[in-house]
């Protein structure tokens, strides 16, 4: 890669919900457990980020 001056690129992209999942939790005997979630969104945010280096240079980050 050194001897063409190629950049080595990385790609990664991950999807979440911004609503929290419903999940089991821990009550005393006798009483419900109660988890207060504000707004109910079905919205959904995708992120993705690209690290790139090449020998002899600064790497770079970009998202």
């Amino acid at each position: 890669m050194a001897a063409l001056g190629a950049w080595l690129c990385f790609e990664d992209e991950a999807g979440f919900s911004m609503t929290p999942p419903t999940a089991r939790t821990w009550a005393r005997r006798g009483h419900t457990p109660v988890i207060r979630v504000r707004g109910r969104s079905q919205r959904r945010f995708s992120i993705a980020a690209l690290a790139c280096y090449k020998q002899g240079e600064r790497s770079r980050l970009i998202y």
